[in-house]
């Protein structure tokens, strides 16, 4: 298939040199390609049907910036783009419009195999209009998100030159491409010394139109050529030849659902009332195996208690199971009613039914009543579907301004999540695997061999003393059942915590003497031990057929979490890590961790010191832990053995299964790695590489912060080093390759960074490479750490330019799916998407410009949401919706950080901020910064 992308300059059917001569080269374009982008067609509304007759073997469809209806336009209409394409594809091709004068695109779906070509026109390049580039290209990246296809290409005339180092807009999009991986496949495929464009009045050359592709797409581009022959206007057309071969088939989307799952939310509470007094009945009938139940020897060696154990579990299980299918059976119907079905729809409907019944009983005549019955009453029930059909956004927007009037926030968020799907059809084939089954045991396979790639032993453990702790209440069952949310999936034995939540009392005590008994024993049953992995995409714009583009979503049992958070209580006291360590810990997060290295390497360059820092990644750290070493820790740590006793058992026979669309795989063990998802997973882990911080804080280099020496921060398996000597840094260094290489840790050289953050003093000096595991680490400028962006001059104009870029992705995502909500609703979103201005009070070392174009991009965003023009008053708007203006948000956010660092009891926090430990409270530039910003109006 061949593509074109062509600034016109007119579209225009006149007889002036200029109409002909854009005439002349669209007419040979069509000739020569399948698919036309045309921008600056200038044509008006009421103009766009003349693009169907431009050939007779091309459709067309269009955008423009003008309606002549209502007004009159002096000189020439402005911008407009188009879309041709050749009849043939016609059945293939569905045009995406997308509600703007700038952009337009065809969806094509050809045996199989989906993609999508997006049409812009982007403003030229000028300060006055930077703020307008940057908030389209957030809107293409929004669409590129919410697209149900990961095959785009979004060509045509972006007004950013890439052959100008200065170009302001080459530069913004170039980072664009950069930070959301997109591929600028213009600039790979073309020679540098291209150019697209020619300057009437200057006769000088710029390379201004492009093609910018997710993974997938790029990988389908088989050549590009600009037509340099055709030069007869300032703009030359770019011709793409793309090979349909190479898109990525696709299959039917999955729902990610092992079965059909109960909707408890269309249940009745007459209908829950009977499912209890069921489950009631159904739990009266379990029998219990009394010996198994009063054993109370932990070394028990008798099999048939752990038998008798595992069938009580199972046959508890089947009873909350069996209870639910009179529900079932009801809400089954529910599922496939559309939003407006029983208002507008039903009626006519059940009416066309009657029809079409007395009608076929009468021989199905071809005149008469019955027949006229049967035609008037099908076609006002299909009018009446159509009219649903496109009022079905403003119907879900009217449900979502219900739920907030009735503060039902439960329906709210969960109408929210259903408008916000972005759930992707599954490829057809993973590294050249086809078929779903093949592709199941392609990733048993993959992940197969990860989670067996670390050599361990078996963990036996015997002479178990018995406590009174191994007896689990009713009530420690029932806390634990009311800290899992409900609408949670389920594992293989299709139990939702709603089952659990809405089951008799009986439940209780059952699972309460179960329970125990595997406490006790030292066994779990086997679908306790069943996890189903899903492999899910993380990045929609990299390859749809790379096994690293996708993350596994673990599902196991709720029954299994439940257990999991009565063991928590238990393990707690025994699971304390260092202060180092910020991960999963209660009144910590990752902003006070990014605080804790701002503050120590701000303190250094104050004192005019140079800080050497490398960030460290480990390759699927979770997944190679070693249990025996683990399980050693733990002993070592004082935790009773009855409790790691059941954990090897536990770790030792889980299996797993991988879901694939509708295929589960064979199953298979792992023997190293914590459960992903599980509820004692990161407190595991943590005391697994709690050690890696002793030693760290053992080898007596780092920075000096009152009376204590910090060299490290760890949020999870996310780890920074830092000393004020390059000696120091490769000290640490050391350290952690060690301990990787004793404890199976993979360190990944190539994503761990070095970055040295220089007084003016060091600027010129050359310091030594550093070493990892003996392989030499980059050096780097700039790095996003824990979703951070941190660079070496110590500044934070690219945070703030992450936070507005985002700022205006999150309002063009909110603007397309949510502009026919209400107000009320509008504000909400807004409120929950962008006012968490993530690290945002961190900031205090910026440009006055950077800065403002923040404040811009917060007032932009509102005013798409409410879908105003950029003129109008910003602050007027806040105080209407009740909504905090930037400055009082950012004053907000910022007490409250304030408030939180002075409340922690972490010792690395407690070192800055209080007084009596060192004078870092009153020597920050970031709390001189806060105070400034609280007391300033």
């Amino acid at each position: 298939m061949r593509i074109v992308s062509y600034n016109t300059r007119g579209l225009r059917t006149g007889h002036s040199v200029a109409d002909k001569s854009s005439r002349y080269v669209v007419d040979k374009l069509l000739n020569e390609c399948d698919v036309l982008c045309l921008q600056e067609t200038w044509l008006a509304k009421q103009d766009l049907d003349n693009l169907n007759s431009l050939h007779v073997d091309f459709h067309g469809a269009g955008e423009s910036t003008t309606d002549l209806s209502t007004r009159i336009v002096r000189g020439k209409i402005p911008g407009g783009v188009a879309i041709l394409w050749n009849v043939k594809y016609d059945a293939a091709v569905n045009v995406v419009r997308l509600n703007v004068d700038w952009a337009v695109g065809l969806e094509i779906d050809i045996d199989e195999k989906k993609f999508t070509i997006l049409n812009v026109y982007m403003p030229y390049e000028s300060n006055l209009l930077e703020d307008e580039f940057l908030h389209k290209l957030a809107f293409i990246k929004a669409y590129i998100e919410d697209s149900s296809s990961t095959c785009v290409f979004v060509m045509g005339d972006f007004n950013a030159d890439l052959s100008d180092d200065s170009s302001i807009f080459g530069n913004h999009l170039t980072s664009y491409c950069e930070e959301n991986n997109l591929t600028l496949s213009s600039k790979i495929l073309l020679p540098d010394t291209s150019f697209t464009y020619i300057s009437d009045a200057w006769h000088s050359t710029s390379w201004l139109d492009h093609c910018i592709c997710t993974t997938d797409a790029h990988a389908s581009l088989s050549n590009i050529e600009i037509l340099y022959n055709l030069a007869t206007s300032d703009h030359i057309p770019i011709i793409f030849s793309l090979n349909v071969a190479n898109v990525p088939s696709l299959v039917a989307k999955d729902n990610n659902d092992l079965t059909d799952k109960l909707d408890w939310s269309k249940v009745t509470n007459e209908d829950i009332n009977k499912y209890t007094a069921t489950t009631d009945a159904q739990l009266q009938a379990v029998k219990l195996p009394r010996d198994a139940l009063a054993c109370c020897d932990p070394n028990c060696k008798n099999t048939n208690h752990c038998n008798e154990l595992c069938k009580l579990y199972e046959n508890i299980v089947k009873a909350v199971k069996d209870s639910s299918l009179c529900l079932r059976s009801r809400s089954l119907k529910s599922w496939t009613v559309k939003p407006g079905w029983n208002d507008f729809v039903a009626e006519h409907h059940a009416a066309a039914r009657d029809a079409f019944r007395l009608w076929h009983e009468a021989g199905k005549p071809r005149q008469g009543a019955l027949f006229e019955s049967k035609k008037m009453t099908t076609a006002r029930f299909k009018y009446s579907l159509r009219i649903n059909k496109r009022q079905e956004n403003m119907m879900r927007a009217d449900s979502l301004a219900r739920g907030l009037q009735n503060n039902d926030y439960h329906k709210f968020w969960k109408e929210v999540n259903a408008m916000n799907n972005r759930k992707t059809s599954l490829p057809s084939n993973i590294e050249g695997v086809c078929g779903a089954d093949n592709i199941a045991d392609l990733w048993r396979k993959h992940y197969s061999d990860l989670l067996n790639s670390v050599k361990s032993h078996a963990v036996s453990i015997d002479n178990v003393d018995f406590t009174d702790t191994m007896v689990i209440r009713a009530s420690e069952i029932q806390d634990a059942i009311s800290k899992i949310k409900e609408g949670k999936a389920c594992g293989l034995d299709d139990i939702t915590v709603e089952h659990l939540k809405y089951s008799s009392f009986k439940l209780l005590p059952l699972l309460s003497m179960c329970f125990t008994g595997f406490l006790t024993h030292g066994v779990l049953p086997d679908s306790v031990l069943s996890v189903v992995l899903i492999p899910v995409i993380k990045d929609k714009t990299a390859s749809l057929n790379s096994l690293s583009n996708y993350r596994p979503i673990a599902r196991s049992s709720n029954i299994s979490k439940i257990l999991e958070y009565v063991l928590l209580t238990r393990l707690e006291v025994h699971l304390l890590t260092s202060e180092n360590q910020f991960g999963f810990k209660k009144s910590l997060g990752t902003d006070m961790c990014i605080y804790a290295l701002q503050e120590i390497v701000g303190k250094y360059l104050h004192l005019n010191t140079s800080v050497f820092l490398c960030f460290i990644d480990a390759t699927k750290a979770f997944d190679r832990v070693n249990h025996l070493k683990l399980f050693q820790k733990l002993i070592n740590r004082g935790v009773p053995k009855y409790l790691v006793r059941l954990l090897a058992f536990w770790y030792a026979n889980q299996t797993m299964v991988v879901k694939w669309g509708n295929v589960l795989s064979e199953p298979f063990y792992v023997s190293n790695g914590v459960q992903q998802g599980g509820i004692l997973s990161p407190f595991l882990f943590n005391v697994y590489i709690h050690d890696l911080s002793t030693n760290l804080n053992l080898c007596k280099t780092g920075c000096v912060v009152g009376c204590q020496t910090f060299n490290h921060l760890m949020y999870a398996d996310d780890l920074v080093i830092f000393s004020p000597y390059s000696a120091g840094l490769q000290t640490l260094l050391k350290a952690c390759s060690d301990y990787g290489r004793d404890f199976d840790i993979k360190y990944n050289p190539s994503k761990s960074k070095v970055m040295i953050v220089r007084t003016k003093d060091d600027r010129n000096v050359n310091f030594p490479v550093f070493k990892l595991c003996g392989t030499p680490l980059e050096q780097t400028s700039s790095i996003k750490y824990l979703g951070h962006f941190i660079t070496d001059d110590w500044r934070d104009d690219r945070d703030i330019q992450r936070q507005y870029c985002k700022l205006y992705a999150q309002a063009n995502m909110l603007m397309r799916k949510f502009s026919t909500c209400s107000l009320q609703v509008k504000c909400s979103l807004f409120r929950a998407y962008c006012t968490p201005l993530y690290t945002a009070p961190l900031w205090w070392n910026y440009g006055r410009g950077t800065f403002h174009k923040f404040l811009v991009a917060y007032n932009d965003a509102f005013r798409l949401l409410l879908q105003v023009p950029r003129w109008y008053r910003a602050s007027q708007l806040f105080v209407d919706a009740h909504i905090p203006t930037c400055e009082a948000l950012l004053r907000k956010l910022t007490y409250s950080l304030m408030e939180r660092l002075d409340k922690s009891k972490n010792s690395i926090i407690m070192s800055l901020t209080d007084p009596k430990r060192s004078s870092c409270r009153y020597t920050s530039a970031l709390r001189k910064h806060w105070i400034q910003r609280l007391y300033s109006f």
